[in-house]
């Protein structure tokens, strides 16, 4: 099989300003989101691992640590909106929220969602079959 290849081009506007994603594990929860590769969420990612490591002086930072400081970043880069969860959404309770460490599912699912956004439909081109022709009744 052969995959076109403009199938496997990235949706650039989609990505940065961000679409509804159901998230599969709750039923009727659906978050917008952008994707996890927009430059400014890259940029602010480097710039928090870099001084967790300051911080932290080569020592392992804390899994809680680093939920709650990404939750932090997902809430200003990433989500965007929610439904389907019994608080409205708002950029504060977003903040509050993603920077609990007791809600990393939320930090999770919204990270998953935020993958989807980047996913493509991959197709396929259509070979030829070779020598597809009838042979000849002669043959």
């Amino acid at each position: 099989m052969t995959v076109k290849l403009a199938s496997l081009k990235a949706d650039l506007d989609r990505e940065e300003k961000g679409d509804w994603i159901d998230y599969p594990e709750w039923p009727g929860v659906t978050f917008n989101v952008s994707s996890l590769h927009i430059e400014a969420f890259q940029t602010a990612r480097d710039l928090l691992f870099q001084r967790l490591a300051k911080q932290f002086k080569g020592r392992k930072v804390p899994q809680k640590v680093i939920n709650a400081e990404m939750g932090k970043l997902y809430a200003g880069h990433i989500l965007h909106n929610w439904r389907g969860l019994d608080v409205d959404y708002s950029a504060e309770a977003a903040l509050t929220i993603l920077s609990d460490p007791e809600y990393r599912n939320v930090v999770a699912a919204i990270e998953h969602c935020a993958g989807m956004v980047s996913a493509v439909d991959v197709e396929f081109v259509e070979e030829d079959v070779k020598n597809s022709a009838k042979p000849s009744a002669r043959a």
